[in-house]
């Protein structure tokens, strides 16, 4: 019998989320069974000898100390979080779940039937973009300060910085524009959450015209380079972005941004193929569909 234990943190819709994927195994799955813990009781005693997996809902209040615990211990690690497509606590609920990963960072080859059946005809797949197609700025969508602590990378944003300044012109340099968060959630440096921060000084545009101005995006584990991708825009990301798979380098970047490296297309539809049949709705998690195709397709 493999035992699972699901997290909550007291913040009453991902509770729900949670509940709903503990007891869908209890019901559905056999050989299995699930607990329901609060995140206190992971950070008062840790996680209980012979648990084969944890379930939990994003990386805050606890649950990223419990997600680095259970990758220690080597037990699966179910991670929920905010789904690529159709995202939201409204209508079918949509989520991504994945297993020991923080996105899907991998191909597999799968039918297009989720993708067409559920988003195909509300997320328009625009044509790939040349670089005379494609806007001047080089848009960068840094890590929120949680993200940093989590993955330890708090240096990222200076990297990129520092490389496109040794390898672009002042001209094209100048051409750089990074989008923050107005509201970021923020924490110590032991990872304890502490709230959101407003940042004042940020005055985004829309991301629609941020992407319309973009030629190329760079991006940490930001969605925004999903909507980039759909867009027919390149991305380069890193392995915590779930178009790690399509990415391009930023060694392309030097001297210009016209690398004829940008103007080649990839395969874009497999990416979209793919991420669904990673995310779920409600209804396929109460019956226990997730939990199968989780395990029947992801490594």
């Amino acid at each position: 019998m493999k035992k699972f234990i699901a997290y909550k943190t007291d913040i009453e819709h991902t509770d729900y989320i949670v509940e709903t994927l503990s007891n869908s195994i209890n019901k559905h799955i056999k050989d299995c069974e699930s607990s329901i813990l609060n995140i206190n009781d992971f950070l008062k005693n840790g996680i209980p000898k012979y648990t084969n997996g944890i379930i939990t809902f994003g990386i805050l209040r606890g649950t990223g100390h419990l997600l680095k615990q259970a990758a220690i211990m080597n037990i699966d690690r179910y991670f929920i979080d905010h789904a690529y497509f159709d995202p939201g606590y409204h209508g079918d609920w949509w989520v991504r779940i994945s297993k020991n990963k923080h996105t899907m960072n991998y191909f597999r080859e799968v039918s297009n039937y989720r993708w067409e059946n559920f988003f195909s005809s509300k997320h328009l797949v625009m044509p790939w973009k040349n670089y005379q197609q494609r806007g001047e700025n080089i848009l960068i969508i840094p890590p929120t300060n949680a993200l940093c602590w989590y993955f330890d990378e708090h240096e990222w944003l200076n990297y990129v910085l520092n490389y496109l300044k040794k390898n672009l012109s002042k001209n094209k340099f100048n051409k750089v524009k990074i989008r923050l968060k107005p509201k970021e959630p923020i924490v110590d440096k032991n990872g304890k959450y502490l709230g959101l921060k407003v940042n004042e000084n940020v005055k985004n545009c829309s991301l629609e015209e941020d992407l319309n101005n973009a030629s190329i995006v760079i991006a940490y584990n930001s969605q925004v380079a999903l909507d980039a991708t759909l867009r027919g825009l390149p991305v380069i990301v890193n392995q915590h972005n779930c178009c790690n798979t399509l990415s391009f380098k930023l060694s392309d970047i030097k001297g210009e941004i016209d690398n004829p490296i940008f103007d080649r297309e990839p395969d874009r539809k497999k990416l979209f193929k793919w991420l669904a049949y990673c995310q779920f709705k409600l209804s396929e998690i109460k019956s226990g569909f997730a939990w199968k195709t989780i395990n029947n397709f992801q490594i």
